[in-house]
């Protein structure tokens, strides 16, 4: 699979996975500043898919909010604060487009300087090919920091230096 699929295919499964997982208003929030984000998918690391995103108070609160309206196309979700501090979430979300997915996902870590997020997922009936299937990602998130100058809450950078804000992209 090609790193533009692989891209692709990651975004929509963490969509649907984050969806669920952002909708949970009891979950811990990033410590504010500027976090690394690195990934990998089915045991590969893929460098295109790493990127630094700025947090703040209200990117959080944006960001929640936009979970809680993209878990409405969940039919289930359980979310669990386990006793070792991690939480575990599953679901199972049908899209417009009818295609479906089902996630499971732990989030460890003290939120504070580093979170690891292992989602495993399986999806049918997606539009693009690379994107249904079975499906392992382990998102790690390290604070680096304090946002850059001029960064503000919701900014990304991809490895690649492209720049966008996922709060203006998702229309907030």
């Amino acid at each position: 699979m090609n790193h533009s699929k692989t891209l692709v295919a990651t975004a929509v499964i963490l969509l649907a996975a984050e969806s669920v997982l952002a909708a949970a208003p009891s979950l811990p929030q990033h410590r504010p500043g500027l976090w690394q984000q690195t990934m990998t998918q089915d045991g590969v690391a893929n460098p295109k898919a790493s990127s630094e995103i700025c947090y703040d108070a209200a990117s959080e609160t944006k960001m929640t909010a936009l979970g809680q309206r993209l878990s409405k196309n969940c039919q289930s979700r359980q979310i669990s604060h386990n006793p070792d501090g991690s939480w575990t979430m599953s679901g199972a979300c049908t899209f417009q487009a009818g295609w479906k997915t089902t996630s499971h996902a732990t989030l460890a870590g003290d939120f504070g300087s580093k979170i690891t997020t292992t989602i495993d997922a399986k999806t049918i009936g997606a539009p693009a090919p690379a994107m249904n299937g079975a499906h392992h990602m382990v998102l790690v998130q390290t604070r680096l920091g304090p946002c850059k100058p001029r960064q503000k809450g919701g900014d990304i950078v991809m490895n690649d230096g492209t720049k966008m804000n996922v709060l203006d992209e998702s229309g907030n």
